[in-house]
């Protein structure tokens, strides 16, 4: 658990499967995808969480209500293996500082706490909002690759 000014950042449990799956409907959680997390209904959502332990859920601390998610995601890139910061959020809880906040919890749990130096972010080109809450806590364009079959911008720390 990760715990922010504004949020609680944990991982999911089988009784979070409403607000998963209610969360993967919101448009603006969706709107720049490079993997799909939309969910078909409230089982579907509680299989995913049950194959995908590694994702963390944010809960904003006031309302307690699921806002986002994301996480430390390994994945390798040119035979080199790399993590990177996740973030996405619900439309409503766009340009409120809750990326920017998850984003710099992360980095500072990944390079403090798991001692990482190979920390990225991977955004679709036209994600402006992530692009800047990546250069805001220090990453740098890297490159543009094909991840997934999408055209994607890495950025790293």
């Amino acid at each position: 658990m990760i715990e922010t000014k504004r949020m609680i950042v944990r991982g999911f449990t089988e009784s979070d499967a409403k607000s998963f799956y209610e969360l993967t409907l919101d448009p603006g959680f969706n709107l720049f995808p490079i993997t799909i997390y939309r969910q078909e209904s409230e089982t579907t959502a509680l299989e995913w969480i049950l194959n995908n332990k590694s994702k963390l859920g944010a809960w904003e601390k006031s309302s307690n209500t699921l806002i986002g998610m994301g996480g430390l995601t390994p994945w390798e890139h040119n035979n080199k293996s790399l993590m990177d910061v996740t973030y996405r959020f619900r439309e409503s809880a766009w340009g409120k500082g809750y990326g920017s906040e998850l984003a710099e919890a992360l980095v500072h749990y990944g390079v403090h706490t798991l001692k990482l130096d190979n920390l990225t972010a991977t955004i679709k080109p036209d994600n402006i909002g992530s692009k800047k809450i990546a250069e805001k806590i220090g990453m740098k364009f890297d490159q543009r690759i094909t991840l997934k079959g999408v055209a994607t911008d890495l950025y790293r720390l």
